[in-house]
């Protein structure tokens, strides 16, 4: 496979991801698709483990790995003031990369963005990685990841 077919395979890997986000959420906007799907792995990003980190994110996309690693500094340790669902829905609805109040308006509305991403990356992520993830969060922050 040439590099230019290359790159257009893990083009079209994370574009059919954003393309599922949508289709979840219901909306045509697909710029407003990736910002949700990057709030929302950027924060799941920040709470896990760079061990952890690294073993998702080896799962993704190439295009959604750049996504998960802008901006990330894994020599830190996992980021603890995220310790309830509350806080990992006002973490993403406050996420510097979104439109604000256009993309979430409510922490209602940033549950439904959260549960939709999450039903998304368990159909690509294997069952094992997701294990480990939720594994790794608080109680009522997995239980919602593990209804999604």
């Amino acid at each position: 496979m040439g590099t230019m077919a290359l790159f257009d395979e893990w083009y079209q890997k994370g574009h059919q991801i954003v393309h599922e986000v949508m289709k979840e959420l219901g909306i045509e906007d697909e710029h407003k698709a990736f910002r949700l799907l990057r709030a929302v792995l950027q924060t799941l990003r920040d709470r896990l483990p760079a061990s952890e980190g690294k073993d998702f994110a080896a799962q993704l996309p190439m295009v959604l790995k750049a996504v998960w690693c802008d901006g990330w500094d894994p020599t830190r340790v996992p980021d603890k003031s995220i310790k309830h669902k509350q806080d990992f829905l006002e973490r993403v609805m406050n996420h510097p990369g979104l439109r604000r109040p256009a993309d979430i308006e409510s922490l209602e509305d940033a549950e439904r963005v959260v549960t939709a991403v999450f039903r998304v990356l368990k159909r690509h992520i294997s069952y094992g990685e997701i294990k480990d993830v939720l594994s790794e969060l608080p109680e009522d922050i997995r239980e919602m990841l593990e209804n999604a």
